[in-house]
């Protein structure tokens, strides 16, 4: 998100706009990126091992049902999960804790929600029982190999399933990759080791129930809720990262508006009472002897704030507006000076409305005045004006003064100083303030702003 928008105060909502495009963005990307998981890792491997079952059956027909029975195992299984995995993206269970997306929560949420555990053990209870009990019940050795599955299941995954638990319950909703991996490879490895032992004790007290596809039941069940777990947990954390960085970004912004507007704030305070003091003084001694000049340099006053009070407490204008303002500050300091200040400004019509810093005209201005035009005897001159380049607007305010280090003016440099913080928050490294000595003496100070073409017609 760029910090540099034209308007500080409107860079959290053009911030929220571009995370919200940039979301929607990474979302439609998810989606494609799973929908190639899914190719790769469900229909290829399917493919695979239907052509391979297929073309046994011409050499070897006692290899060709297993490696058939085993690529329905995969297409099924890997359905269930991709299918899981995308229900709970998009759409979630609320019944479930998880809202409208589980990423938003983590996959090892409910492994800390009493419900949700309390619903996995009674699964699991469940499929151990009839796994137990079933299989005694169907005359059909291959029914009762099918219904034998469920115990199978039981002993496979829940090495698994207590290992997410340790993790959740030591790290909570979002433990780093590396840690559950860590845990999870050696619990997969203790499942696929107790699913062999389970299938040879049934081998020999039952060996009807045992077929060339139970033995795969175990690896293909522990690889495809393996696999699930990863990648739900790295879409979670995915998620959360760019949750995160949203949050930080917005965090910049509002505390780059805060600065923004301490600083003019304090700009603020700087300028007003400076110049509304010495020019009420000058009014008050003009009406002694000079009537006329003061009745000017009130009019001058009175259109000053009638275009400044308005924008007081705002944090935008336009070039339009701060040319306005100099104007009649620099015909009030033209008054001030006994009329030895000649004051030329000069802004293209078509540049009126580009958005512009307030104040920070005013304070070049004052700035060359203070410490440049003042010192100087005789007569002097202000320029104002604005270049235009293909991609950038500069602002010049020259002055034909004392120069730099001219005048035994004291000054802290904090205008200066304001002005360069302010552009920095609001346009980052894009905008920039010069001020360089002229070869025939004075001073030319300028503002370099990023050129917004769609404003410029």
């Amino acid at each position: 998100m760029r910090l540099a928008d034209r308007n500080v105060l409107s860079s959290i909502d053009m911030g929220g706009r571009e995370m919200q495009t940039g979301m929607s963005m990474a979302t439609a990307s998810e989606t494609s990126a799973q929908q190639r998981s899914k190719i790769l890792w469900l229909w290829i491997p399917t493919a695979v091992l239907m052509c391979l079952g297929l073309a046994l059956t011409k050499f070897d027909s006692g290899w060709s049902l297993p490696v058939l029975g085993l690529a329905t195992l995969w297409a099924a299984l890997g359905t269930i999960g991709f299918s899981t995995l995308e229900g709970m993206r998009f759409t979630g269970s609320g019944m479930m804790g998880y809202g409208p997306d589980i990423r938003a929560v983590g996959v090892f949420s409910h492994y800390r929600d009493r419900r949700m555990l309390l619903a996995t053990i009674a699964t699991y209870v469940a499929l151990l029982m009839a796994g137990i009990v079933l299989p005694e019940r169907f005359e059909d050795p291959m029914l009762g190999s099918v219904m034998l599955q469920g115990l199978q299941f039981v002993v496979a995954l829940l090495p698994l399933e207590l290992a997410s638990f340790v993790a959740a319950r030591r790290w909570g909703d979002w433990p780093p990759m590396r840690k559950v991996v860590a845990l999870w490879l050696p619990a997969a490895g203790v499942g696929l080791l107790a699913h062999f032992l389970l299938v040879d004790l049934i081998s020999v007290l039952r060996p009807a129930l045992v077929f060339p596809a139970s033995w795969w039941v175990g690896p293909v069940t522990i690889a495809a809720y393996l696999s699930l777990l990863i990648s739900l947990h790295h879409q979670a954390l995915r998620w959360q990262y760019r949750l995160d960085q949203a949050h930080n970004r917005a965090d910049e912004a509002d505390t780059a508006r805060r600065l923004a507007e301490a600083r003019l704030a304090v700009l603020q305070a700087q300028i007003e009472p400076h110049f509304l003091y010495n020019t009420l003084a000058t009014v008050q001694y003009l009406l002694k002897g000079e009537p006329d000049a003061a009745d000017f340099l009130l009019t001058q006053l009175i259109r000053y704030l009638r275009l400044a009070m308005p924008s007081m407490r705002q944090f935008s204008s336009t070039l339009g507006r701060e040319f306005e303002l100099t104007d009649a500050y620099l015909q009030i300091a033209r008054l001030r000076m006994g009329g030895r200040l000649s004051v030329d400004l000069d802004l293209a019509t078509a540049l009126e409305g580009i958005e512009f810093p307030p104040l920070v005209l005013q304070t070049l201005v004052e700035n060359a005045i203070k410490h440049g035009v003042e010192p100087k005897t005789g007569p002097v001159r202000i320029r104002v004006f604005v270049q235009r380049g293909d991609s950038d607007l500069r602002v010049c305010v020259q002055d034909d003064g004392v120069g730099l280090g001219g005048a035994a003016t004291q000054g802290g440099g904090t205008g200066l100083q304001n002005i360069r913080e302010r552009l920095q928050s609001i346009y980052g490294d894009q905008a920039r303030l010069q001020i360089a000595g002229l070869p025939q003496g004075g001073v030319m100070a300028s503002v370099t702003l990023p050129l917004d073409k769609e404003r410029i017609q």
